[in-house]
């Protein structure tokens, strides 16, 4: 706990499901808070925690009064009694999400469907996702694109300042799930050469380049095991995709998975994540001070809120993307640019800017109510009606 948060950790249990959740509320400041809903056997309430400061962080960032939040729900994704346990878990939350204190979006292990679940279960209308996640393009949901757009977005300016061409660069990607699925097609439409994917099965790696778009089909049939099945590229132990001498490296699974202990072995020149805090303090400042780019987490990957909060306020796909290369794209460069002048890590900048804007809010404590909330949002990123 510190000055901004948490202020609200709950725990939920449901016993005819066997439900066990939790929702960490990091700060009401400005009158709502929202973060997406994680659903995996092992996660934890520390895990949660750190995750709904980052949404804080990501949401200031970009200039948007929400404050941050996070759900998590102890389960496998595929569950056989999943819908039981999602109904469960909204009833249980039912409080928050009514009362628009919390507002949820999808995350590792659920969808944008899930949430609607979620939100029905609780009967919290105004808090549910509109539907534009739910959107097929080229056989891959809306949200897939939209997270890992945003990442490119930010690969792309950090490219500038390591003085490399995206187009042409080598990519390794960990997780290949919603971010990196989106992240690995657009690397490839960009030119990159994408040369290693992971999974929670292993990793796979061929310098030539591995054919994304035939591994995007393969992931419908086999999942996880896709890493098992595709032929064309040598196995690796999952963790060996960190020092692989690649240009760009995209962690994209768990929190701190770079950190003391591998942090002298990463291969890459830049770091980009697709994940939140997958980057400890002390592992950044080491790759700084190795003359690695790396991109703060909570910027590189805020396409996923961007593209929420046009959702919810009626805008549409191209409106979606326009405002995540804009956005991102301007906030790399600027942090890059100050972290480079001042020779500290990008993310301390990053760090410091969310937070003075936290405080400030804190000492006005203005909260708006949803509609109100609505109508400074859509002002803050010029949406339209």
């Amino acid at each position: 706990m510190d000055e901004i948060g948490p202020e609200l950790v709950l725990h939920v249990y449901d016993p005819p499901t066997g439900m066990r959740g939790v929702v960490v509320i990091d700060t009401t400041v400005y009158g709502s808070a929202a973060g997406g809903i994680r659903m995996l056997p092992d996660i934890t309430t520390s895990e949660i925690v750190d995750l709904a400061r980052v949404m804080t962080y990501k949401f200031a960032i970009f200039n948007l009064p929400v404050g941050g939040a996070k759900g998590g729900i102890w389960a496998e994704p595929h569950i056989r009694n999943r819908d039981e346990i999602l109904i469960a878990y909204g009833r249980a939350i039912a409080p928050l999400l009514r009362s628009g204190i919390y507002i949820p979006g999808a995350d590792m292990g659920t969808s944008d469907k899930d949430v609607q679940l979620i939100c029905d279960a609780a009967g919290a209308e105004e808090v549910k996702p509109r539907g534009l996640g739910l959107k097929i393009k080229e056989g891959m949901p809306l949200e897939d694109h939209l997270t890992g757009y945003g990442v490119v977005t930010a690969c792309k300016i950090a490219c500038e300042f390591a003085g490399i061409d995206l187009n042409g660069a080598t990519v390794a990607i960990e997780g290949f799930g919603k971010v990196g699925g989106g992240v690995a097609r657009y690397m490839a439409r960009a030119g990159a050469k994408v040369v290693a994917i992971s999974t929670i099965k292993g990793a796979i790696y061929n310098p030539n380049g591995i054919d994304v778009e035939e591994l995007l089909e393969m992931r419908k049939r086999y999942g996880d095991d896709v890493v098992l099945a595709y032929k064309d590229a040598k196995r690796l132990e999952k963790e060996e995709l960190f020092s692989l001498p690649v240009d760009i490296l995209v962690p994209g699974a768990r929190p701190y998975v770079i950190n003391r202990s591998n942090v002298d072995k990463i291969g890459a020149k830049i770091v980009c994540p697709g994940a939140n805090i997958p980057v400890t303090d002390e592992a950044e400042e080491i790759l700084l001070r190795r003359g690695i780019i790396s991109v703060p987490d909570f910027i590189a990957n805020g396409g996923g809120i961007i593209a929420g909060v046009v959702d919810r306020l009626g805008g549409d796909e191209k409106q979606a993307f326009s405002m995540i290369e804009s956005l991102i794209g301007s906030l790399t460069r600027r942090v890059l640019s100050e972290a480079m002048d001042k020779g500290i890590p990008p993310r301390t900048i990053a760090v410091e800017i969310a937070r003075q804007r936290v405080l400030e809010a804190m000492r006005k404590r203005e909260r708006k109510s949803l509609e109100e909330l609505r109508k400074a949002v859509k002002e803050s990123l010029g949406v339209r009606d």
